[in-house]
C-alpha cells in the first residue's frame, strides 16, 4: 500500500516510526524488538534510513590504501526483513551519496521485486571527516535530482533500455525542515527548493524533528503560499533526557521551546526527566492532530520505548 493512501484511507492520522539498520556486526533482533515494542499501536509504516559508505585509510601490502567500506546492514535488506516477518509496509530512504544512476536504478529494481512501492528521497549527509557533499561520478548532487529519475522510471525511460513489463510506480516522500536545512541561505530559499522538490514528483513531506509547535505551523503556512499542497507529516522525536536539550539543538539544529527546557531543568531524577519528556511529545502530538495533520511521524534513532510511550497515549485509543 502506497504511503499516500493511509493519508486519504485511515479513520485516524496515520502512524509511522524511523529505525536505523543494524551495524553488520550486529544483530537485527534489536530492530525486532524497536517495532514489537510499538506494534501495539499499529504503526502503519516503516522507514528505514540508509547511511553513507565510511572511507578510511588502512595499510595494505605497506601501502596506504583507501579503503570503502559499509558499516551497516543493507537497507533493502532489513526492509526485506521486516515486511516478511510482519507484514507492515516499508519505506526504505534512498540517498544520492554513494550511488551513481545506474546503481540507483538497480536498487529500484530491486525493490519492485520485493513489493516495495514506497520510498524516501534524501541527498544525504557528506561523509564523515568530508566538509561538503560530494557526488559519485556519474552521480546525483540533490534529492529533486533523485526523484526526476525516480519518476522518469515511471515514465518507461530507464538507463539501461530494458523496459519490464510493467513501467514503476513508486510513493515518492522528500525531507522538510521547518527551521530550514543548515546548508540553507534563509527559510525561504530553503522553502523554494522543496517547492522543487514536489514538482519534480514527490508525493508528501516529513518534516525533521521540531518541538515549537507556532513556529512549525508558520512554517506550513508559508509552504502553503509558496504552492505546495501534498500532505506535511510532522517528523517528532521525544525529548526524555536533559543532556538532549543541548545536543538536538546542536546537531540538528532545532529550537527547544522555553517551558520545555524549563521543565525538563527543573526535573529532579532521569524518571522525572522522561515523564516530561513523553508528557510534552503526547501533548504536542494532540495538538498537530487537532490542527489536521495527516499523519505523525516519530524517529526512533534505535529505542522505540519512549516512542512507544508516546504512543500509548495518543494512538491506543484509536484501536480500543
Amino acid at each position: 500500500m502506497k504511503v499516500t493512501e493511509y493519508f486519504l484511507e485511515s479513520s485516524r492520522p496515520a502512524f509511522s516510526i524511523e529505525i536505523t539498520p543494524p551495524l553488520k556486526t550486529k544483530s537485527i533482533e534489536k530492530i525486532f524488538h524497536v517495532i514489537d515494542r510499538i506494534r501495539p499501536y499499529h504503526p502503519d509504516f516503516i522507514n528505514i534510513t540508509y547511511h553513507q559508505e565510511t572511507i578510511s585509510l588502512e595499510e595494505v601490502d605497506g601501502i596506504a590504501t583507501k579503503i570503502i567500506y559499509q558499516k551497516h546492514a543493507s537497507t533493502v535488506g532489513v526492509c526485506s526483513a521486516i515486511k516478511f516477518k510482519y507484514g507492515i509496509d516499508v519505506v526504505p530512504h534512498f540517498i544520492c551519496g554513494g550511488f551513481d544512476r545506474l546503481e540507483i536504478e538497480d536498487a529500484l529494481f530491486d525493490l519492485i521485486f520485493l513489493g516495495i512501492e514506497n520510498v524516501f528521497a534524501l541527498r544525504g549527509d557528506p561523509r564523515k571527516n568530508e566538509n561538503e557533499f560530494i557526488p559519485k561520478l556519474s552521480g546525483l548532487k540533490h534529492a529533486s535530482e533523485l526523484v526526476e529519475q525516480i519518476r522518469e522510471m515511471q515514465k518507461n525511460n530507464y538507463l539501461h533500455q530494458m523496459h519490464p513489463v510493467k513501467a514503476t510506480d513508486f510513493c515518492v516522500g522528500v525531507a522538510g525542515y521547518p527551521e530550514k536545512h543548515h546548508e540553507s541561505s534563509s527559510l525561504n530559499e530553503d522553502i523554494k527548493m522543496l517547492k522543487y522538490k514536489i514538482d519534480c514528483g514527490a508525493d508528501y513531506i516529513v518534516t525533521q524533528m521540531f518541538y515549537d509547535y507556532s513556529n512549525f505551523i508558520d512554517w506550513e503556512d508559508r509552504c502553503r503560499q509558496a504552492g505546495i499542497t501534498v500532505p506535511i507529516i510532522p517528523g517528532l522525536k521525544p525529548l526524555t533526557e536533559k543532556k538532549q536539550l543541548r545536543r538536538f539543538a546542536k546537531n540538528f539544529g532545532v529550537k527547544i521551546p522555553q517551558d520545555l527546557e524549563d521543565a525538563m531543568n527543573k526535573s529532579t531524577d532521569s524518571l522525572s526527566a522522561y515523564k516530561i519528556g513523553i508528557e510534552y511529545m503526547a501533548e504536542l502530538s494532540e495538538k498537530l492532530i487537532s490542527h489536521g495533520a495527516p499523519g505523525l511521524h516519530y524517529f526512533t534513532m534505535g529505542n522505540g520505548t519512549d516512542v512507544a510511550d508516546v504512543a500509548e497515549k495518543v494512538f491506543k485509543k484509536y484501536h480500543l
